[in-house]
């Protein structure tokens, strides 16, 4: 039927330009050649392949009703999938995910160093690998208005608690109200996902020294500034320990309040973050559970023992923790720093304070930039222009994606000694390379150098530690 049409179409056509530009030619004083002059064209039978009137309409009427039978289609596939959409927004939703941390490390003492181990300040440090985090997590939302997640680390055989919270959003001035056990709002180090940090490890300063990490509590947290800023303010019980059989009442309950305000006082838009400035400060105020409080920290190797350590201090009412960070990012060159200082008030007692701080470089080879996440006010996924792979083709050549390639510097600082507290002091140099195979696939390998001041000795240890990790 379409062939017929599309020959009779052909012959009209042919006919109505013969004779236009037959008409053409007489109306400005062409000769016409010989074929068109007088010549007379054959009329078409009755029968064969005409273009009519009837014709086209019918044609115009079999597109109108294909457009119709299209956009009935297409509502039936809209109302499909809001039923499909509403069905699922009547129970929560569900993601499952997890990740795999594998570290080994290997360790060198100098002479001074294994005679403060001798001393009994710190254990020998002996090589060793494990998995550093092993995790598994469901979340998900209900109505949009919930979220909530569980997580656990199985990375020491045991189920410790990690992320474990329900979240109400979009609430009126308070934006979003959390409740469960998560990290209190203090430090970008320590609000930047250890999937996302720089180092392998957090600086001297965190992973239990100065900064606290997950507590049970309540929180709220919200923007500001047109997203440019971030907010949170919550009530924590101070047990910093991830045992849930440590999560009863104790005769001496101690209570913190813990607040974080960040800033961008620029933000490239257009790039979306491969230029910005971030500033913040967080502020802690804490009582003592039991009225003492221990502060100690490693070598930035989690296979490595406490260096520093005050032990128990007693005597403590509570105690305040002040933090200061920055952070630049500029195309693949970013800088990041922050200062953390505690004061401890004992009564009938002089009070104590102690300040660690660390600043770090880091510069992506490959072009790539640190992406920064302004609803926490802290960084995020790193993702390679182009992903690691290594395929033959068929000429027997071998091609190669790079994936992207970081390399980073880091000193740091911690000082836990003052009045009668001997805790030490320790300053590491960190020298790290990152592979990012993927934007969930990462190989990372430091060098810590680090000098630690114990008993009047000055001694130096040495760190070569790499991690294999991904998430999903």
């Amino acid at each position: 039927m379409h062939g017929r049409r599309f020959l009779g179409l052909a012959v009209a056509l042919a006919v109505a330009t013969a004779c236009s530009m037959a008409a053409v030619a007489n109306a400005q004083g062409i000769e016409q050649p010989d074929y068109l002059r007088g010549a007379s064209y054959p009329t078409v039978a009755p029968n064969t392949y005409q273009l009519t009137g009837s014709m086209m309409n019918a044609g115009n009427g079999n597109l109108e009703e294909r457009i119709a039978d299209l956009e009935s289609a297409l509502e039936k596939m809209k109302d499909a999938e809001a039923k499909a959409k509403k069905k699922a927004e009547a129970k929560p939703s569900v993601t499952v995910g997890g990740r795999i941390m594998f570290d080994c490390a290997a360790f060198g003492q100098d002479a001074t160093s294994q005679a403060q181990s001798a001393a009994g300040f710190y254990p020998r440090f002996h090589p060793g690998a494990e998995f550093r985090r092993a995790r598994m997590f469901l979340k998900g939302e209900a109505f949009h208005v919930v979220d909530y997640k569980i997580q656990f680390d199985f990375a020491d055989s045991d189920a410790a608690f990690k992320d474990v919270y329900i979240t109400v959003k979009e609430l009126p001035l308070l934006q979003h109200v959390r409740v469960g056990h998560f990290k209190e709002p203090f430090g970008l180090e320590q609000m930047t996902s250890a999937r996302f940090i720089t180092f392998m490890e957090r600086s001297l300063s965190d992973e239990g020294a100065i900064v606290p990490a997950r507590n049970i509590g309540l929180m709220a947290f919200g923007n500001w500034a047109d997203d440019n800023g971030y907010w949170a303010i919550g009530c924590f019980k101070d047990q910093c320990d991830d045992d849930p059989a440590q999560f009863e009442d104790s005769a001496d309950t101690a209570m913190a309040c813990t607040m974080r305000l960040t800033f961008l006082p620029w933000y490239d838009e257009a790039t979306e973050g491969r230029g910005l400035l971030h500033a913040g400060i967080a502020y802690s105020y804490r009582d003592a559970q039991d009225d003492q409080v221990q502060f100690r920290a490693r070598p930035e190797a989690h296979l490595g023992e406490y260096v520093v350590n005050t032990g128990a201090i007693t005597g403590v009412d509570h105690y305040h923790l002040l933090g200061l960070e920055t952070a630049l990012v500029y195309g693949p060159f970013s800088a990041q720093a922050e200062y953390y200082k505690t004061w401890l008030d004992r009564p009938g007692a002089a009070d104590l304070e102690f300040q660690g701080m660390y600043v770090y470089f880091s510069y992506f080879l490959t072009g790539e930039h640190r992406p920064y996440k302004r609803s926490t006010g802290a960084f995020d996924r790193v993702k390679p222009y182009e992903n690691f792979f290594r395929v033959r083709d068929s000429d027997g050549g071998v091609h190669t994606g790079l994936g992207a390639w970081e390399v980073a510097y880091r000193y740091s600082y911690l000082d836990l000694a003052d009045g009668n507290i001997t805790g030490g002091m320790a300053s590491d140099h960190t020298v790290g390379v990152n592979w990012y195979l993927n934007p969930y696939t990462r190989l990372m390998f430091n060098y810590v150098n680090s000098a630690v001041t114990r008993g009047g000795m000055l001694g130096d240890i040495d760190v070569y530690e790499m991690r294999a990790q991904i998430d999903f």
